[in-house]
């Protein structure tokens, strides 16, 4: 049975107290008290997403092979049972034992918040209603307030599946059946061209054995994240699908840049380059629902303003890791670190450099050679029509990828 809890009960564990006061309190308001019966056998692969507490009872905890006794109450009970880091922990209740359970990604979240709270922003000409609104919207921010978008369920159990010594392909297959859009998505991937599919595959269980498992991790995760690029409020409705369609966009162009070296997995810049705006979709929900009356121009200088940040915390939330908040915080950089190895930031920067030349409506100036990052990617000269031959030659490819992350049915 799962009982909710106060935030009085998070105090002196570690390393939850270090947050403060509020943020203790949300992080509470999200946590379980699970009570387990004697000989209830508890495994880190399982357990990979929460950071769990022994708070009455006594355990035996099992890490290499050396078991330890736990009791609530010991200094050893005011640390998480799990190190996350090591699957093959494990722990067995002695007696009848209360465990707290407190989302992993939810504290690393708070704590990002945290540690940003100091964060500065630039100077920049705002109107007075702008100037209103962005200091309401980021004291939302700052303080946990700004409620962030789940990752898709079948993301979050695959992620944790995968992770497990004893995953496998069946298993792996049982969980994307949950959902029908992605389960049509890896065949329709195992079936492409982009993974050499001449003999074709009518199951998830065989496309995950054609794709591997960490490809089927990375394209499960940018397939369910159509889920996420949504609202409720009828007026942002355009706005969220353009946003959505750009950020695909730019997911397809980030996986051919980033097959054309040898230093990146293109899946991962095909995930990176689809959520490098994340941090609209809350901001774009939270505006809707509280400020209705907002101009599109104001609007359009908050979600500037802020989208970096927010799409750090939204990263840090679902544990995605940080070179994707690199590239969440960065990628409206256009002159970083040009004397730095190339890294993903670099991938989809210059993926949406390429879009927004070759957009109509959008009024940049720079050329490619401005750019640090295109001279690292070490990328060919542009045509006279400013197009790059590796991603002109690859508009098959891109559409495949456009059409996999859209859900859009073979002809």
């Amino acid at each position: 049975m799962a009982d909710s809890i106060s935030a009085d009960t998070l105090t002196g564990l570690q390393p939850l107290q270090e947050l403060g006061e509020q943020s203790r309190g949300s992080l509470a308001s999200k946590a379980t008290v699970r009570t387990l019966k004697p000989g209830t056998r508890i495994t880190a692969a399982e357990e990979n997403r929460w950071m769990l507490y022994v708070l009455a009872g006594r355990i035996t905890f099992v890490a290499n092979d050396k078991p330890m006794v736990i009791e609530a109450g010991s200094p050893r009970a005011h640390h998480p049972l799990f190190s996350g880091k090591n699957l093959q922990e494990f722990a067995v209740c002695a007696t009848p034992a209360q465990i707290l359970y407190i989302d992993r990604n939810m504290y690393e979240s708070l704590n990002q918040q945290q540690r940003d709270a100091n964060f500065e922003v630039e100077e920049t000409l705002l109107s007075p209603t702008e100037s209103a609104l962005f200091a309401r919207i980021y004291q939302h921010i700052v303080t946990g307030h700004l409620d962030l978008p789940a990752m898709p369920e079948v993301a979050v159990k695959i992620q944790g599946a995968i992770s497990a010594p004893d995953a496998d392909a069946y298993r792996l297959s049982r969980i994307i059946q949950m959902d029908l859009a992605v389960t049509g998505g890896m065949v329709k991937a195992a079936n492409s061209a982009l993974y050499g599919g001449a003999s074709p595959v009518s199951s998830v269980r065989d496309a995950i054995v054609r794709l591997g498992f960490d490809v089927t991790r990375q394209l499960v995760i940018s397939i369910a994240m159509k889920q996420v690029f949504n609202t409720n409020v009828p007026t942002l409705k355009k706005r969220m699908r353009e946003l959505w369609n750009r950020s695909v966009h730019v997911s397809a162009l980030s996986y051919i840049l980033a097959r054309h070296s040898q230093r990146f997995d293109p899946e991962h810049a095909m995930l990176a380059g689809l959520l490098y705006q994340v941090g609209m979709v809350p901001l774009l929900d939270h505006i809707g629902r509280r400020y209705s009356d907002i101009p599109e121009t104001e609007m359009d200088s908050i979600l500037a303003r802020l989208h970096p940040v927010v799409g750090e915390l939204v990263i840090n939330y679902w544990g995605l890791g940080p070179d994707i908040c690199q590239v969440v915080r960065e990628c409206g950089d256009l002159d970083r670190n040009g004397h730095r190895a190339p890294d993903y930031c670099d991938v989809v920067l210059v993926a949406d450099l390429y879009r927004r030349t070759h957009d109509r409506n959008d009024a940049h100036t720079l050329s490619y050679h401005q750019v640090p990052a295109y001279e690292k990617l070490g990328l060919p000269e542009p045509d006279d029509e400013l197009k790059i031959n590796i991603i002109s030659e690859a508009e098959e490819e891109i559409r495949e990828v456009m059409d996999l992350l859209k859900g859009v049915s073979a002809a």
